[in-house]
Order: structure tokens, then C-alpha cells, then sequence
């Protein structure tokens, strides 16, 4: 049965998750129903109505625009072309002035601990390399999105987090300094994602959109990684070719401002082009969840198999931790991804799947950690590692309850969501825990 007020509320949220002002939606979306009524008294039914009104809102220049960016054809065109109205594309050069001035500027902070004697190497380093790029980003999100009186605030908790951290652990190397190069950046990316969401960081939706944002930004940046890696290699090559050692260079400038500016760009163009990165959700998500639920079946299986015990290979428990992250990831994109109004699809069904052979492998983990901290004592790694893993059932067994009660038609599906983004505070206290009282707990050198 067609639903129409379910149809337009989904296609006003498609226009607001291309930009558009709340204001212009709800204006639309009164012009579309106005037109709906005038074609049902004509004799048309609802869904023959909305079809035809939604087509000819279609020709409005914005919407028309957006909606063409789905065709596959225009896609990488739209990636590269600049806008064709010359007002945006004003803002658009602005804006990449401003990326490349703070890329620079991002590159020299990574170089200001040299002056000190830290080399990049050193874990010091390693501890702050959050700082050299994090504070840019929340600028330029904040300046994009008209919010740079939200900077000062986020500035001042990255200024307060530096002086901590380096203040704290007297014993280096340690495992605490490790432990908090690791669980800073998440905790300081939690509290950027407030510049991204602004004034509605408590809202379910902005938080999800901030997870849906920060998946594109993997993408993008593995994307660009990758390319300044071949960018490093073709340099050092083609200069060997005429004994000139490019080594110095690559190590000690192109990695680092390389580095920095890869890091901006990458949310330049999740910002600038996200209505195109957005059809890449939906085909990622279907990609990889069945994928990674084969893969982890299988290696639950060949566990079995082989009678092999991960009690006593620490390296076996770092691939199990990591393995649970890469799912929880895959699962919070097929989430992002998803509209709360789409029917149950087999995709769904696979995604409750991969979280229940999640539990599975976190349930084996956390027995192996508490037989290591049992036999092997209390250390900081094991403790980090035992707090995440208790997280991370709770918050795939709570998951997979809300599936179970979402297929049985109990809840809406944006249950599902609400809790999964209120769920990101607990994850940003504890990695706070982390990388500021754990330094504090665990003062001596491990």
C-alpha cells in the first residue's frame, strides 16, 4: 500500500542530505503536496500523483542538479568540474585557498617538534601526532559551515589535551604513551565531529550523519594514501635514475605536508562532493558485509579446525581486536547508509548476521584476555584492550536485540540508529579514560 506522507518525507530528507536549508525543504515540500492535491482531485491516485509532481519539481535547477549526480555517467565529471554558478564557484576557490593555506600550516606544525630534537619516530611524536592536523580540520569544517565561534571552544580542548598528555607520563617509552597515541585521535575525532554537527550534536541524525561522514572520509583517504605513496616511490625512482638520493626529501618533507594536506583534502572533498560520495554508501555496504561475515566465519571455522587457541599469542588477540573494529565499522556504514524509510531487504538479515558472528569472536576474545590477565597480570594494554572488548559486546549485543525486535516488526529502524549514535558518547569516555587516566593509574614503566 502506498504511503504518501512516509514518500514525502523521504524525499524531503534526500534534499536535506545534499544541503539544502531546512526552510527551502519544507517550503518544497509544500509546493509537492499542493501539486499532489490538485492531481488527486483530478482523478490521479497518490502514488500516480507524487511521481508526477516529484518530476516536475525535478526541473528546478537545484534539484535537477542534485538528482543528476546519480547518473553514473556524470559522475567523475562532477568530481572534477567546478560548479557551473558563479557564486558557488567562488566559494569553492575559497575554499581550496583555505585547505592548501592550512595544509601548510598543518605541515609546519608537524615540523616544529624536530626543533626539539623529536624525530617522527620517537613516541613522543607518535602521542601528538593527533595535534598537527586535527585543530586544521575543525577549523575549516567550522569556517565552511558558518560556525567559527565553535572553533575557540574545540581549540581549547585540543590545547588543554596537548599539555595533558605531555605532562602526565614521566616513564617514555611506555606503554601508556602508546596506548595514548592510539586512543587520543578517536577521542579528539569524536570531539571534532561537534564543529561538523554544531548546534545539533545531540540529535541522532546529526551523529549519524557525522558516522556516514566519517566513513567517506576512510574512503577518500585510504584513496589518497595510496596515491601519495606511489607519489613517493615514482619520486625516489626517477631521481635514483640520475644519482640523486631523494630519500631526505621524501622522508622529511613530502611524508609530512604530504601527510597534512592528504588529511584535508580528503575532508574537502567529503564536504564539497558528498552527494556524490553518498551513492557509494549504499554499494559498499552491500559489498562488504557479506564479504566480512564469510571471511570471519571461515576463520572461526578454521579456528575450530585447527584447535588452535588464541589464549596465549598476544599477536592473535591484536588481529582479533582489530578484526571486531573493521566489523563494527562495516556494520555503523551499513546503518549510515541505510534510509530509516526503506522496507527489510536481505541485507538487513546480513547485517544482523555479521554482528552475531561479532559476538561470537569478541566472546572468545575477552576469554583470552581475562586467561592473560589471570596468568600474566594486570598491564595497561591488557586493561585497554579488556574495557574495549566488554564496549564493543555491549554494543553489538544491544545491536542485535534491536534487530531482533526491528524484524519483528516492534520498532522503527531509527531505534536502531538513535541508540547506536548515543552509544559513540560511551566509546569518547572511554577513550578519554584512556589516554588521560591511564597515564595517572599506570605510572610506572611497564
Amino acid at each position: 500500500m502506498f504511503e504518501l506522507e512516509q514518500h514525502v518525507r523521504s524525499w524531503g530528507d534526500y534534499l536535506r542530505s545534499k544541503g539544502m536549508k531546512e526552510a527551502d525543504v519544507l517550503e518544497l515540500e509544500s509546493h509537492l503536496l499542493d501539486q499532489i492535491d490538485d492531481l488527486v482531485k483530478s482523478g490521479l491516485s497518490e502514488e500516480e500523483a507524487f511521481i508526477i509532481s516529484v518530476k516536475r519539481l525535478g526541473n528546478v535547477n537545484t534539484i535537477s542538479e542534485e538528482y543528476s549526480k546519480i547518473n553514473t555517467e556524470n559522475l567523475w565529471k562532477h568530481l572534477l568540474l567546478d560548479p557551473a554558478d558563479p557564486t558557488a564557484k567562488a566559494r569553492s576557490r575559497k575554499q581550496i585557498a583555505l585547505i592548501i593555506l592550512l595544509s601548510f600550516l598543518a605541515g609546519t606544525a608537524a615540523k616544529i617538534p624536530a626543533m626539539f630534537g623529536i624525530q617522527t619516530q620517537d613516541v613522543v611524536y607518535f602521542k601528538n601526532l593527533s595535534f598537527f592536523v586535527l585543530p586544521f580540520i575543525a577549523f575549516f569544517i567550522t569556517v565552511k559551515h558558518g560556525r567559527v565561534k565553535m572553533f575557540w571552544p574545540l581549540l581549547a580542548v585540543y590545547t588543554t589535551s596537548c599539555v595533558v598528555v605531555n605532562l602526565l607520563s614521566p616513564y617514555r617509552p611506555s606503554q601508556t604513551d602508546i596506548l595514548t597515541g592510539v586512543h587520543l585521535p578517536l577521542f579528539l575525532w569524536l570531539v571534532t565531529g561537534i564543529a561538523y554537527t554544531g548546534q545539533e550534536w545531540r540529535s541522532s541524525k546529526a551523529r549519524m550523519n557525522f558516522v556516514r561522514f566519517t566513513g567517506e572520509c576512510v574512503i577518500y583517504g585510504s584513496l589518497l594514501m595510496l596515491g601519495l605513496m606511489v607519489l613517493m616511490m615514482f619520486t625516489m625512482i626517477i631521481f635514483q635514475s640520475i644519482n640523486i638520493n631523494m630519500g631526505p626529501f621524501v622522508e622529511n618533507y613530502l611524508v609530512v605536508y604530504g601527510g597534512a594536506a592528504a588529511a584535508l583534502i580528503t575532508v574537502y572533498l567529503v564536504e564539497a562532493k558528498k552527494s556524490v560520495v553518498e551513492n557509494f554508501a549504499p554499494i559498499l555496504a552491500k559489498i562488504f558485509s557479506p564479504v566480512f561475515l564469510l571471511t570471519m566465519i571461515a576463520f572461526l571455522g578454521a579456528m575450530v579446525v585447527k584447535r588452535t587457541s588464541p589464549f596465549m599469542a598476544r599477536e592473535f588477540l591484536i588481529g582479533f581486536d582489530l578484526l571486531l573494529v573493521v566489523v563494527l565499522g562495516i556494520v555503523l556504514y551499513t546503518i549510515s547508509a541505510r534510509s530509516v524509510y526503506d522496507k527489510r531487504s536481505i541485507f538487513d538479515y546480513l547485517n544482523a548476521a555479521l554482528i552475531a558472528v561479532a559476538i561470537v569472536v569478541d566472546c572468545v576474545a575477552l576469554s583470552a584476555i581475562i586467561f592473560r590477565l589471570s596468568e600474566f597480570g594486570i598491564t595497561p594494554n591488557k586493561m585497554a584492550a579488556l574495557g574495549e572488548n566488554i564496549l564493543l559486546l555491549v554494543n553489538l549485543a544491544a545491536l542485535l536485540v534491536l534487530y531482533a525486535r526491528y524484524f519483528a516488526s516492534k520498532i522503527e529502524f531509527t531505534l536502531i540508529e538513535t541508540f547506536q549514535t548515543r552509544y559513540l558518547t560511551v566509546y569518547a569516555v572511554w577513550f578519554a579514560i584512556v589516554a588521560f587516566v591511564f597515564p595517572i593509574v599506570f605510572r610506572v614503566k611497564w
